[in-house]
């Protein structure tokens, strides 16, 4: 086994570790990458900001693309794990379209320039591009797949076919939701009120569904 290959293998093993070192690496670029943009952010701009080596970089990272990588990854994780915030068995229509909205927007806001900047480097990188896709394709499903049930539909009535609602809504949420990331509490929380409304009315929530959100909200 060559050196490169032995140092590759090294760093396919830390490519999955979750330890501190990693994870230092992983802010300092991202804070980077929001900060100065894609093109004006390089290897050693991030290693000044971690406080690192050159060697350290490399031990855990081939190159900017692949930091930049493990960041979006990043990412879409916070953003998957947004609608996972409730229990879906147990939470009324209502409570779980208000908790999972309030969640994926507090998840855009805190990474409001690189929502931006992995937008935009989606549009001429196929592996990031490739990640992103995948991630909204999730997320749509998911919200799709919850307006379908049975116990949901039953207690709706949508403006739209859901996929269709669910699509506006997302779109609107984390282009509005990005834009006001550098935006005051109280601008972002009229935000999250006024959407969570909006989405309410296209999806159609009965007098049924508010009546038993609001006697759980009482209890």
């Amino acid at each position: 086994m060559t050196t490169s290959e032995a140092q590759e293998r090294a760093r396919s093993a830390r490519k999955d570790s979750t330890g501190p070192r990693r994870g230092e690496l992983l802010d300092a670029a991202a804070r980077c990458f929001a900060e100065s943009g894609y093109d004006q952010t390089s290897v050693e701009t991030i290693t000044t900001r971690a406080r690192v080596s050159r060697a350290t970089f490399y031990a855990y990272f081939s190159s900017k693309d692949e930091v930049f990588g493990a960041i979006t990854e990043r990412v879409c994780a916070q953003f998957l794990a947004a609608q996972l915030v409730v229990d879906v068995e147990v939470n009324t229509a209502a409570e779980v379209i208000g908790a999972t909205t309030r969640a994926f927007a507090e998840a855009v806001f805190a990474n409001g320039a690189l929502v931006t900047l992995i937008e935009h480097r989606a549009g001429i990188d196929p592996v990031i591009g490739a990640q992103w896709s995948q991630v909204r394709t999730r997320l749509r499903t998911r919200f799709t797949a919850f307006l379908e049930r049975p116990r949901v539909r039953g207690d709706i009535d949508p403006c739209a076919p859901p996929a269709r609602i669910v699509e506006a809504l997302s779109d609107a949420l984390l282009i509005g939701a990005s834009r006001l990331a550098g935006a005051d509490h109280d601008r972002r929380e009229q935000f999250v009120t006024d959407h969570i409304a909006i989405a309410e009315r296209l999806i159609g929530f009965t007098g049924r569904t508010r009546a038993a959100t609001e006697s759980r909200t009482s209890e």
